[in-house]
């Protein structure tokens, strides 16, 4: 069969130098390609041809990808060392890559050939070379993103390229990119998208050293049908595409009946104001309040009275030890807390507990009293404000001879010990169970100390872990869980926090930013709720595979292939440099939710008609991200002393085979930037399959070349997104990112 004939030796080499010779002899990988915003008032032409840029190349494969029918394929791959050819001549100097070309490759005795995009789908990618003053590292989101932005990372791995410092350093480096990022039209459109630029504009990398790649691919090859037309195999139920057609379901990501869903209404103590919405009725309420801690013997109460909150409460009276939960239906009760004493305590491990009992009134900064216990003879410790690793906790390790210490943590790492602000009350060893009570203010004595804050912050997350001996060290266990506090002198509140759950396991988080961001919250768009989400990456992880149970077809029958990239490059000469080089903007017209859902059409639409949008409204300077260029997705360099940014590339990120078209506009004057519309295949040969698209970019540069002169955006301008797709049948897992470069001025 045909899919045998492709696949790959393991012993293949990873990397091939195709050419350093001149542009005159070379040709591009893939053919000639359009942009969307050629220069009609200038005879010149804009050439996608790089043999006419004066330009070199080399070739690198990826690591084999092997996958079955209906696998992902989702992970940060080992690292390509680039030709010993380009490491000897690039030491200690910069290349300026003017563009790429990549494409999806069976390696065979007579050399790389296409892998048809119905048969292995670009979901997307990201791919980075390092050089000899980087390193490619996972790291903490929220250190380099703010919290919309880094929400999208909370499904997958993070990494950035950081830069590595040598005391022998030339100054003249210093503003040289050490890495570089490539994913511009970085999916199913990726092949026939062009992604070069204009002349003197480059990407560019001192002493370049190693290629890494990230890519998504989903196995959509039926392995009975070795026919030139698409025949899509068998499909989850989920699967919304329809019979016969030219695309596989598989590619949206359904949430099949192998995903674990669990959903689950979240309630919160609150000691201060009132809750944004109430717990709906006396049953709830006395559920919800046993939920957040409220001991098991608390009496329960409906009543009508203006003298407690509305809705659901706790009402603690300590000289009787009793609490006693309320559900008041006067709409015009009293307002949460009002009191300085709390309490709480709660597990996330079964063997190690908290308790915390503050008082916001004892001395100048308030007194916390913490009790931990856990098992004596191993180190345990907890998180506070937390709920993994990657937040980067404030921790208090208790180790296996009950010695106490405070620690920052940091993502998967111990982090540091800082200084100690707790004093030990009491430290004793009963039945195998170390109970310790620390004292320490409620207020942080550095920014590194966790502030106790309970009359802004009545829930709290935090992790626990246990170690395999005495000594801190890798944990043996680890949990998560909620802390709230209970107002003692006052009445605390129980407030419906809304749904949450998770996806096999995985906590569902995502930022559907509101209007004029967005418009996923006011349309509703599935994709922002667990309880309503059905199909996109969350369902999507490394080596899932996309089939209902039921269903398991060619389980034996594994493609192997690689990811083929040619980058075209130019020197750079730093005595007088003609090249500048180019930042790496970027914005999600689904305002940070990552992904959309395109909703089926009414029945009674017209079929021109079939048709949906979204929107987004952002400024510039929502883009801009102070770290150095090249070492993260988003980028963009120094912006002191700028005042804008250039347009010199856009390149926008749209599926098949919905995409329909995707505007930019500058909302402050209503010019048209950007207009994107798609290229349909309607044949079975390599880049032009049927249903299958190609995405020109925008390029601005010299009317010389045939383009229009950039354009200059100050950071305050404000920009629009519309992007259009074709909803005569719905669509999961749909994108709308534009991906662009520009130079900051």
């Amino acid at each position: 069969m045909r899919w045998l004939v492709f696949s790959v030796a393991a012993s293949v080499a990873a990397v091939v130098l195709a050419g350093t010779v001149s542009g005159a002899e070379l040709h591009n990988m893939n053919g000639l390609y359009e942009i969307s915003n050629p220069n009609t008032a200038t005879d010149a032409k804009f050439s996608t041809d790089y043999s006419s840029k004066d330009a070199e190349y080399f070739d690198v494969y990826s690591p084999p990808i092997k996958t079955r029918y209906g696998q992902v394929w989702w992970t940060l791959m080992d690292p390509v060392q680039l030709p010993d050819e380009i490491l000897e001549r690039f030491a200690n100097k910069t290349m300026a890559v003017i563009g790429y070309e990549n494409d999806q490759v069976f390696q065979t005795p007579d050399g790389d050939v296409s892998v048809p995009i119905t048969w292995a789908y670009n979901h997307h990618y990201v791919s980075y070379i390092t050089g000899s003053r980087s390193k490619l590292v996972r790291a903490d989101p929220k250190q380099y993103l703010d919290t919309a932005f880094s929400n999208l990372y909370e499904h997958t791995a993070f990494y950035v390229a950081e830069d590595i410092k040598f005391e022998d350093d030339p100054p003249e480096i210093e503003n040289i990119p050490k890495s570089q990022l490539f994913s511009e039209g970085n999916g199913g459109e990726f092949r026939k998208s062009f992604h070069g630029y204009p002349k003197n504009f480059a990407q560019l990398i001192y002493s370049p050293e190693a290629f890494h790649i990230t890519p998504m691919q989903i196995d959509t090859h039926n392995r009975d049908e070795q026919g030139p037309a698409f025949v899509a195999g068998p499909l989850p139920r989920a699967a919304q595409s329809p019979p016969n057609a030219s695309y596989s379901g598989l590619l949206e990501c359904p949430c099949t009946d192998r995903i674990k869903k669990e959903i689950h209404t979240v309630y919160s103590a609150l000691t201060k104001g009132a809750c944004s919405v109430a717990v709906a009725n006396a049953t709830e309420c006395f559920i919800a309040a046993h939920s957040i801690g409220t001991p098991s013997n608390a009496t329960t109460q409906s009543v009508s009275l203006k003298t407690i909150p509305a809705g659901c409460s706790v009402v603690r009276n300590p000289s009787e030890d009793v609490s006693r939960v309320y559900f008041n239906s006067e709409t015009d009760g009293t307002t949460c807390g009002g009191g300085s004493l709390y309490s709480g305590q709660a597990s996330a491990l079964k063997n190690v507990n908290m308790r915390l009992d503050l008082n916001s009134n004892e001395g100048p900064h308030g007194q916390a009293i913490i009790t931990l216990t856990g098992p004596d003879g191993v180190w345990f410790g907890v998180g506070l404000n937390a709920s993994a690793m990657a937040d980067l906790p404030y921790a208090i390790i208790v180790n296996g001879s009950g010695e106490v210490m405070e620690r920052k943590m940091a993502d998967h790492d111990t982090g540091k010990q800082i200084q100690t602000s707790v004093t030990i009350e009491s430290n004793t060893v009963k039945n195998g169970v170390r109970t310790i009570v620390l004292n320490r203010a409620m207020v942080g004595i550095t920014a590194d100390h966790y502030t106790f804050s309970p009359d802004q912050e009545s829930s709290m997350p935090f992790i626990s872990a246990v170690g395999s001996g005495p000594a801190f060290a890798y944990h043996k266990f680890k949990g998560a869980a909620t802390i709230s506090l209970a107002a003692l002198d006052g009445a605390t509140c129980v407030c419906n926090s809304g749904v949450q759950g998770s996806i096999n396991g995985i906590p569902f988080h995502k930022t559907c930013l509101d209007e004029p961001s967005g418009d996923m919250v006011q349309q509703k768009n599935p994709t922002c709720w667990v309880d309503t989400y059905v199909g996109g990456l969350r369902c999507c992880h490394h080596q899932w595979i996309l089939l209902d149970q039921d269903q398991n077809p060619w389980e034996d029958k594994i493609d192997e292939y690689h990811m083929k990239f040619r980058f075209w490059f130019q020197e750079y000469t730093p005595e007088a440099p003609k090249h500048q080089n180019l930042a790496r903007i970027h914005w999600q017209t689904e305002a940070m939710s990552g992904e959309y859902d395109v909703p089926v059409k009414a029945p009674d639409t017209a079929p021109e008609n079939a048709l949906h949008q979204i929107s987004s409204h952002w400024t510039v300077r929502d883009m801009i991200h102070d770290c150095p260029v090249g070492s993260s997705y988003q980028c963009t360099g120094d912006s002191r002393n700028k005042t804008g940014i250039k347009l010199i590339y856009a390149g926008g990120h749209c599926h098949a085979p919905s995409c329909y078209s995707m505007e930019l506009w500058n909302a402050d004057n209503g010019q048209l930037l950007c207009r994107h519309l798609p290229i349909y295949g309607n044949g079975t040969e390599i880049f032009n399959e049927d249903g299958y698209l190609a995405l020109p970019p925008c390029l601005w540069g010299s009317e010389g070349e045939g383009l229009v002169e950039p354009v200059f955006l100050s950071f305050d301008t404000n920009l629009m997104s519309i992007k259009t797709n074709n909803n005569t049948y719905g669509h999961y897992g749909e994108m709308a990112l534009w991906q662009m470069r520009g130079i900051l001025v």
